[in-house]
């Protein structure tokens, strides 16, 4: 697998999904998304999983930057990509 998307996430469902439809839409076949779960109280594997993302769970709060490095260590891809939940790519990102 060619390319890991790495997503940290903490308490922003409606980010998330915004995130991980834009990211879909500008993918190529086979990508592995990675969101990792910064203990959020709004659950956001029930937004990740049906949208196809591996979804991590950390016990404490870490902060984004302890969470990417949670997400690289589990990612599976030869190229890592670190996205914040907050941020919609542009179209045909992920090919460029």
């Amino acid at each position: 697998m060619p390319l890991s998307v790495v997503i940290p996430v903490h308490d922003d469902r409606a980010g998330l999904a915004r995130c991980l439809a834009a990211l879909q839409a500008s993918a190529m076949a086979d990508v592995d998304f990675v969101v990792v779960d910064d203990a959020s109280s709004d659950d956001p594997a029930a937004v990740a999983t049906p949208m196809g993302a591996r979804i991590l769970r950390l016990a404490d709060n870490v902060g984004p930057a302890a969470a990417r490095n949670h997400g690289a260590r589990h990612a599976r891809g030869d190229i890592l990509l670190f996205v914040d939940a907050d941020v919609v790519v542009a179209p045909g990102a992920l090919e460029r």
